[in-house]
């Protein structure tokens, strides 16, 4: 990631919109619109006992308890799986919303109503003045049991700005962002603080003393509000709001005035677009949280004065604690290359910033009980589970048949931020046998989404080299094979806020080789030997990449006792929220403990 990377607005969150891709050979599947979380479907079969035994494999107890287990905990996301996804951000908030209802809070989690859902009952109106006029949204309600005394309550704000027969944040068809979005999450955020209050689970409200959970420039303007709307009019003085920073890049950035063409000439005029007023808030100092100033050399034209509107300075100045995904992301945010000129406002307030690496569902993710598996294994039948899955692998997706064969594998997006053009110019490398025992000896798996460029060269490659290079659409069940029948996992990326294949695949037994940046350096450990679960990339560039990968399959073929260590290793790992969900708690105490940071 080069410091001159402009920030990544428009607002597109990256899972949207990826083009249907399949490689040489493979049986096309049919079009099924399916979120990772939606496959958890086939765990229907299995019983309870077994699930619930296969979550508790490697959990710890919680070792921290709240001090405030009476506050309830409002959880206010743009995407929450399995109602709307786009990318990680509506799993973690789907589990954030379970863990914590689980640790005894009363738990709500508010998300716009993108489609008319199933199972869901009107529970309140409430008009909102926005923009200079009032409007009336709509919130329904889906309440979910988790145990004797706890559950979520799922709140879907309604309103006809949220419904769009695209993708959630952005056009796929013509692939811009929805002009309207500042007007929508802006909506949603003032919906969402009423909601607490307006709204009435069970006949009684949450109140004004909550914790919320804000995630992402989609919900950055919440923690503005808090501070400069509600709080100067009395209300919510003793809740508290915590910001997650799922991907830094995405800031929500807006102008704050436009060109349109001039009737009376060939010069355009400058109208003014959005001002703070607009906004439903006052006084300079919501102004100043808010507004960035671009340097003049990144100006767009003669009289850009470089003034927009950034939610997410917003929301790090105003909320109470800042949260990220993982400790290593929350260093990088801390630099020119991660913090996307926001980094000197976040090193202002790093006392007040924590990073937390994400878990996985353990249950979910398990060889042990996966339905979707021909042969389950476990830490003491791995050897075998792992040759049979990698030729059930081999099968769906058209490889050859050989159970012996180092498989590569990647999933993800097809972008330049996952790698995928560091792995496209390393493919005829590892095809290609030269002598050394080890290239040629290989096989590739790419499964994913992504740019159209990529995809076409990951056809190209696996025509030259069938039965070799296969390439794949994205499929929540295929992947779930990917991760049991590989031997290694590629994640070459250029940044990487947290990840979750390099969990999942260690569950697996799947050794990665990951660029060591953000939660990659937090979930695989390289050094010392004695402990490593992966390899590590750094600096990131092509030579690097061959030379590690390289080092990889030669332990995989020269060094078998050594790569079994570890995939034991890896195998063994936690990687389930409980750990997680302990400095969740301590954190919303510590905020809770004090004053609001913006008083």
């Amino acid at each position: 990631m080069a410091a001159t990377e402009p920030v990544a607005d428009p607002q597109v969150t990256p899972n949207e919109g990826d083009s249907e891709f399949h490689g040489v050979d493979v049986e096309k599947r049919d079009g099924v619109t399916m979120s990772r979380q939606a496959s958890l479907s086939a765990f229907r079969d299995i019983p309870q006992d077994d699930l619930d035994a296969a979550a508790l494999e490697h959990l710890s107890e919680p070792q921290y308890l709240s001090k405030h287990p009476d506050v309830p905990v409002v959880i206010v996301t743009s995407e929450i799986s399995p109602w709307s996804k786009s990318g990680g951000l509506a799993l973690v908030t789907a589990s954030l919303a379970v863990e914590l209802a689980e640790r005894g809070h009363r738990t709500m989690a508010i998300s716009p109503m993108y489609d008319n859902y199933e199972n869901v009952t009107w529970m309140a109106d409430k008009t909102i003045n926005l923009f200079h006029s009032d409007h009336e949204v709509k919130y329904y309600h889906q309440y979910h049991k988790l145990g004797e005394k706890t559950g979520v309550d799922y709140i879907f704000v309604d309103h006809p700005s949220f419904h769009r027969p695209g993708g959630l944040y952005y056009n796929q068809e013509l692939g811009v962002e929805y002009a309207d979005n500042l007007y929508r999450f802006a909506l949603f955020c003032l919906a969402a603080l009423e909601a607490p209050v307006c709204c009435k689970p069970g006949g009684a409200a949450f109140g004004e003393r909550v914790t919320f959970i804000a995630n992402d420039w989609q919900t950055a303007l919440l923690p503005v509000y808090l501070t400069h709307r509600m709080r100067p009019w009395g209300r919510f003085r003793d809740s508290r709001c915590l910001f997650i920073v799922h991907n830094f890049g995405y800031q929500g950035i807006y102008p704050h005035r436009k060109l349109e063409n001039n009737p009376n000439g060939s010069l355009p005029i400058i109208v003014k677009n959005v001002d703070i007023h607009d906004m439903g808030l006052d006084g300079t100092g919501a102004y100043e949280h808010m507004v960035y100033q671009y340097p003049p050399h990144e100006r767009s034209y003669d009289g850009d004065d470089g003034n927009v509107w950034n939610l997410t300075k917003g929301a790090i100045i105003d909320c109470d604690r800042i949260l990220t995904v993982s400790p290593g992301y929350a260093a990088e945010m801390k630099t020119t290359e991660g913090g996307f000129r926001l980094e000197q406002l976040v090193k202002d307030k790093e006392y007040f910033l924590t990073g937390i690496l994400n878990g996985i569902d353990v249950a979910a993710w398990n060889p042990k009980t996966d339905p979707l598996l021909d042969q389950k294994f476990d830490l003491s039948t791995f050897e075998e589970g792992k040759k049979a899955a990698k030729l059930q692998l081999q099968k769906k997706v058209n490889l050859e048949q050989d159970p012996d064969v180092a498989l590569v594998a990647f999933v993800g997006r097809l972008t330049m931020q996952k790698g995928i053009d560091i792995i496209c110019e390393s493919l005829d490398w590892m095809m290609t046998d030269t002598g050394n025992k080890i290239t040629g000896r290989v096989q590739v798996l790419l499964m994913g989404n992504g740019d159209q460029c990529h995809v076409d060269h990951i056809r190209s490659v696996a025509q030259r080299w069938p039965g070799k290079v296969a390439g794949v659409a994205f499929d929540p069940q295929v992947e779930h094979i990917l991760y049991a029948g590989s031997d290694l996992l590629l994640m070459p990326s250029r940044y990487e806020p947290c990840g979750l294949p390099q969990m999942c695949a260690q569950r697996y037994g799947s050794v990665p080789i990951v660029t060591l940046c953000g939660g990659l350096r937090d979930s695989v450990i390289v050094e010392p030997a004695e402990a490593a679960t992966g390899f590590g990339i750094l600096p990131l560039d092509c030579h690097k990449f061959k030379e590690v990968t390289y080092q990889a399959l030669d332990t995989y073929y020269n060094k078998p006792d050594y790569f079994k260590s570890m995939q034991t290793r890896g195998m063994e790992t936690d990687f389930s929220w409980c750990p997680r969900i302990d400095q969740y708690e301590e954190v919303m105490d510590w905020a809770l403990d004090a004053p609001p940071y913006v008083r």
